[in-house]
């Protein structure tokens, strides 16, 4: 998919792409583009763009590139990263970066950043490997757990079941009334289990018959 620059702009302001000041111009699942202008902070002396920026610009797009890649639920990061420094990008001046795909896998994926200057010389060429990160499982839904645990059972089994978690049940609610110190939380409880054992004993009166 490809994603509007200023939405994507908006997301990451409060992060460090926005106070570095990337300013993204394309964002699509085979090439991102984008500028940076090269603030004194961002220098080392004398007045030559820091290395550890220019990785970070280069790193922002690849990693951006990738998301556009992904299924929904998954993530990304960098595990691999190579810099190859040409020339110094220089104070004043507003570098760009062209990021292109080399290679989309299941568990992978690759891409090449080239960051030019204003003249369009070469400053530097960044190659990195994004690793794809699985979509955490979902939580199981107990109800449904349980559903799934009568499916397509026989009726007599699923009466045998169901008798069996009554009675566990009943056992659950006498263990949490004991730990509890009002005598009228604990008749409650008392009382639940009970009405579970009760509802064990019905379904075993239909098994004997």
């Amino acid at each position: 998919m490809q994603m509007d620059v200023a939405t994507l702009e908006k997301h990451l302001a409060g992060l460090f792409p926005g106070l570095l000041g990337i300013r993204f111009r394309e964002a699509a699942p085979e090439r991102v583009r984008a500028s940076l202008v090269v603030r004194d902070e961002l220098c080392t002396t004398p007045g030559i763009l820091h290395g550890g920026a220019i990785m970070a610009f280069a790193d922002t797009l690849g990693a951006v590139g990738t998301v556009l890649n992904l299924k929904p639920g998954e993530s990304t990061t960098t595990i691999e990263s190579k810099t190859n420094f040409l020339s110094a990008g220089k104070a004043g001046t507003t570098i760009e970066g062209e990021c292109t795909l080399l290679h989309r896998g299941r568990r992978t994926m690759v891409w090449q950043t080239r960051i030019t200057s204003p003249e369009g010389r070469a400053i530097a060429v960044v190659t990195q490997t994004q690793a794809v990160l699985e979509a955490a499982p979902k939580a199981e839904d107990p109800i449904a757990a349980l559903g799934a645990l009568f499916a397509r059972k026989p009726l007599d089994e699923q009466q045998r079941l169901l008798a069996t978690l009554e009675h566990a049940g009943a056992a659950t609610y006498r263990t949490i009334a004991a730990k509890i110190g009002d005598p009228a939380v604990r008749a409650e409880l008392e009382q639940a289990a009970l009405r579970e054992e009760e509802n064990a004993r019905v379904l075993e009166r239909l098994l004997a018959r």
